[in-house]
C-alpha cells in the first residue's frame, strides 16, 4: 500500500460514504418531518406531477361542495316556506267551504280570505337566503336572484334550480273573494263538447293582466300571460306532428320583439333559427328545461311535462330588474289519434289546463266547462277562445261566480303549490346525492394522493435509526483515516 500525504484514499472513501449517508439521512428526516415520501418534484417527478393534479381536483371539489351546500340552504329555505304556504291554502280552502253556509257574514269571510292572501305573500317573500328567493317570482325588494346555480362537478357542469311564483298573484288568487268570478264555456250539445277536439284545435285562456290583446305588460309579481293549448297527435316515437302550428304560435307570440331569421320548432321539441346566431344562447336547467335567448332580448323556455307534452313559454317584455312581465305559454297536448268523440281527449286538454294552474271541471251531461283560478280574465268573453273545427256551433263563454268558483280557484292553487313543493323536494334529494358523490370522490382522491406520496412512518423510523448509526460510523471511519497522514511522520524520525 502506498502512503501519501497528498492523496488519502481511505479518507476520501470514508468522506464519500459519509456524504451519501448524509444525503439519505436528510431525505429520511424530511420524510419523517413532513410525512411525505414525495414532497417535491426532485423526489419523484412523475409521481409529484400526478399528485399535484389530484390535489388541484380535491381543491376544486371543495369549491363544488361549498356551492352545493349553499344551493341546499336556498332550496331548504324555499321548501320550509312552501310548506307554510300550503298550510295557509288548506286553511283558505276551509274558510271558503264555510262561506257556503247560509247566514255567515260574507264581509267577515272576505276579510279572512284577504288576510290569508297577505300571509301567502309574506311567506313567499320571506323565503330569501342571501338575496336568492325561489318563491318570490321576481327580483327586487332584497331579492337579486330567483334561481340558484352552482357547479355540480369539476368539469363546469352547472346545477340550476329554477324559481317559482308562489305569491298570491303567482298562484292565481289575486283579488280572491267568496263571490269569486270564473268562466263557463257552454257547448250547443254534448256532441259538440271538448271530446271532439282534434289535432290542430286550440283553446286560449288569458289572465286579467293580459286582457284580450296583451299590449299592456303586467308586473313582475303578476305578469300578463296568455295560455294557449294546442291539440296534437303525437307520433309513436313521442314527437309532435303539429310542430308547424307550434312554430307559428311561437313566432306570433314573439311579434315585433324578434326581428331575426325564421325560427323552427322541430318535431322533437328543439328550436333552431335560419341564422344560428339569432339564438344568442341556449341553457339547459337541472329539471331539463331549455332556455333560448334571442336577438332582441326575448326568451323562449322549452320544457316537457311528465306526460310527454312539450311547452314553450315566450317572454317578450321585462321590467328594469329583468323580470318577465308579458308572456305567452304554449302547450302542445297529446290527445291521441282517435277520430271519434272521446272522453280521453277532453281529459288530456283539461289536465293540461290544470297543470298550468287552472281549475277545470266539466258537466257530465252537457259537456260545459267551468274554468277558474290563475287570475283568468272574466270581464271580456273574447279573452277565452275555443277553436275546435268539429264543433258546428261556436260555444258560448259567460261569467260565473260564487264561493264554489272561489273554492275551485283555491284548489287549483293547491295543485300548483303541490307541484312546486314536489319540485323543491326532488331538488333537495338531488343536491344531497350530488353532495354525497362529491364527498366520496374527494375522499377517493385524497386516499389516492396519500397512497402515492405518504411516507411509511414505520419504515422511515427504522431507516432513520439505521442511517444515524451509519453516519456515526462514517464519521468515525473518516476520523481514523485522517490520522493516517500523521503516522507517516514516524517514518522520518
Amino acid at each position: 500500500m502506498t502512503l501519501s500525504i497528498n492523496t488519502n484514499m481511505s479518507a476520501l472513501a470514508a468522506l464519500q460514504t459519509l456524504n451519501a449517508t448524509q444525503s439519505e439521512l436528510s431525505k429520511t428526516e424530511s420524510a419523517v418531518s413532513s410525512g411525505l415520501s414525495v414532497g417535491s418534484a426532485s423526489d419523484d417527478p412523475a409521481i409529484y406531477a400526478i399528485s399535484q393534479t389530484m390535489n388541484s381536483q380535491i381543491s376544486a371539489l371543495s369549491g363544488v361542495s361549498s356551492g352545493l351546500s349553499f344551493a341546499g340552504q336556498v332550496v331548504s329555505t324555499a321548501s320550509t316556506q312552501a310548506a307554510s304556504i300550503s298550510s295557509i291554502l288548506s286553511t283558505l280552502s276551509s274558510t271558503l267551504t264555510e262561506a257556503q253556509t247560509t247566514g255567515l257574514n260574507q264581509d267577515t269571510m272576505n276579510a279572512s280570505v284577504s288576510a290569508a292572501l297577505t300571509q301567502i305573500d309574506a311567506a313567499a317573500n320571506s323565503a330569501t337566503f342571501q338575496t336568492v328567493n325561489l318563491l318570490a317570482g321576481s327580483t327586487g325588494n332584497g331579492v337579486d336572484y330567483t334561481s340558484v346555480s352552482t357547479a355540480q362537478d369539476t368539469n363546469g357542469t352547472l346545477y340550476t334550480q329554477q324559481g317559482y311564483n308562489a305569491t298570491s298573484a303567482g298562484l292565481g288568487l289575486s283579488g280572491l273573494n267568496v263571490d269569486q268570478s270564473g268562466v263557463q264555456v257552454s257547448f250547443a250539445s254534448s256532441a259538440d263538447s271538448l271530446g271532439s277536439v282534434a289535432a290542430g284545435d286550440t283553446i286560449t285562456l288569458n289572465n286579467a293582466a293580459y286582457g284580450t290583446t296583451g299590449t299592456t305588460p303586467g308586473t313582475a309579481s303578476s305578469p300578463a300571460v296568455s295560455y294557449q293549448f294546442v291539440a296534437d297527435n303525437y307520433s309513436a316515437s313521442g314527437n309532435m306532428t303539429e310542430n308547424a302550428a307550434i312554430t307559428t304560435a311561437v313566432t306570433t307570440a314573439l311579434g315585433s320583439t324578434y326581428a331575426g331569421s325564421a325560427l323552427t320548432v322541430a318535431a322533437d321539441g328543439t328550436i333552431s333559427a335560419a341564422t344560428a346566431s339569432d339564438i344568442t344562447s341556449t341553457k339547459t336547467t337541472s329539471n331539463g328545461d331549455t332556455v333560448y335567448s334571442l336577438a332582441g332580448g326575448s326568451t323562449i323556455t322549452a320544457s316537457k311535462d311528465s306526460s310527454g307534452n312539450y311547452s314553450y313559454t315566450v317572454s317578450t317584455a321585462f321590467d328594469t330588474n329583468g323580470n318577465a312581465v308579458t308572456q305567452t305559454q304554449i302547450k302542445d297536448v297529446d290527445v291521441g289519434t282517435s277520430s271519434a268523440l272521446s272522453t280521453s281527449k277532453a281529459s288530456a286538454m283539461m289536465s293540461a289546463m290544470s297543470s298550468s294552474g287552472f281549475s277545470v271541471s266539466q258537466n257530465s251531461s252537457s259537456g260545459a266547462l267551468t274554468i277558474a283560478g290563475n287570475n283568468i280574465d272574466t270581464t271580456d268573453a273574447t279573452a277565452v277562445t275555443v277553436n275546435i273545427a268539429a264543433v258546428t256551433t261556436a260555444p258560448t263563454v259567460s261569467e260565473v261566480s260564487g264561493s264554489t268558483v272561489a273554492l275551485a280557484a283555491v284548489q287549483a292553487a293547491i295543485s300548483k303549490m303541490n307541484t312546486i313543493s314536489s319540485s323543491l323536494g326532488e331538488s333537495t334529494q338531488q343536491i344531497t346525492q350530488l353532495t354525497s358523490t362529491v364527498s366520496s370522490l374527494s375522499t377517493s382522491l385524497t386516499t389516492g394522493v396519500g397512497a402515492l406520496t405518504d411516507a411509511d412512518m414505520a419504515s422511515e423510523s427504522a431507516k432513520l435509526t439505521s442511517l444515524q448509526t451509519k453516519q456515526q460510523l462514517a464519521i468515525q471511519a473518516l476520523s481514523i483515516a485522517n490520522t493516517q497522514s500523521s503516522s507517516i511522520l514516524s517514518l522520518f524520525r
